[in-house]
């Protein structure tokens, strides 16, 4: 009589394992196939969130998982190519738009001492420095910077656009390096200060903002100097700010191509050692 309840105790156990092992596989096969409806649908987030779901809550249904795993590097593949297809688009769009944009500049570079050229507004080109002004360009690879031209004996490192009604924005203060200089010629006093990157601070975009209101350029330093920024200065400024915007946009869809095709490469060729490693597993 002992022995038949430990064999109804042992078959008890096996058929809850049975069910309860069962249920487990049901669980995870149930999320794996809403992954892969997910995945058709394209919607790729929220598939890779049902495959981590399942690895969490059945992290014994090695099969699912493998399943998985496999599904998972389909979906980031499939991620990788939307990618790529949705920054061609958008490059194949803006490409005319910029080089429509580069039209209203002078491109210019000396060759003998620079590698990269800069973009130019073509109504500020001058050859010579005829008065305190505001000048602005755009380097090869997006960089907008501001040169605050003044003649005068000021030594000033900050700048301050404002409106009427208060609104403002500043400049970071420089320091003096190869871009910033201060020379005299015929008993005139001049300064050249470069403002760029972090130290532009939002200048440019402000004056482009608020290009058609009165602007007040101030310099700062020792002391202060203020005058009224012109309409030629204001739309120069603004068509730099512009061309730097497109540029960096530009580059940035171009920069995201190249990452989502190395990925796609990387997760092709993974795959591929990942197959011949089997392949000599089993010979």
């Amino acid at each position: 009589m002992l022995n038949g309840f430990r064999n109804t105790v042992v078959f008890l156990f096996v058929l809850y394992l049975f069910f309860a092992c069962g249920k487990k596989d049901e669980g995870a096969s149930l999320l794996l196939n809403k992954a892969r409806e997910l995945y058709l649908n394209k919607e790729y987030a929220l598939a890779k969130q049902e495959i981590d779901s399942m690895h969490v809550l059945y992290p014994k249904a090695f099969d699912e998982r493998r399943a998985g795993l496999a599904l998972l590097d389909t979906i980031r593949r499939a991620e990788n190519h939307q990618t790529i297809t949705e920054c061609d688009s958008l490059i194949v769009l803006y490409s005319p738009q910029l080089e429509k944009m580069k039209s209203l500049f002078s491109y210019q570079r000396d060759k003998k001492y620079q590698e990269e050229g800069t973009y130019i507004p073509k109504e500020s080109v001058a050859g010579a420095i005829t008065g305190t002004t505001l000048r602005s360009g755009v380097a090869e690879d997006g960089t907008l910077y501001l040169e605050s031209v003044f003649i005068g004996q000021q030594k000033h490192n900050q700048i301050k656009v404002s409106t009427k009604d208060g609104f403002f924005t500043q400049s970071l203060s420089v320091t003096d390096d190869g871009l910033n200089y201060r020379f005299s010629n015929m008993g005139k006093n001049y300064e050249v200060i470069r403002f760029s990157g972090s130290d532009e601070n939002g200048i440019a975009k402000f004056i482009y903002s608020n290009q058609d209101k009165a602007l007040t350029l101030t310099l700062e330093g020792a002391s202060k100097y203020s005058y009224i920024l012109s309409q030629t200065i204001k739309s120069a400024v603004s068509k730099s700010f512009q061309l730097s915007t497109m540029m960096l946009q530009l580059d940035s869809l171009k920069k995201a191509k190249e990452e989502a095709e190395f990925k796609n490469y990387y997760l092709e060729n993974d795959k591929g050692k990942v197959k011949e490693a089997k392949e000599t597993a089993d010979m």
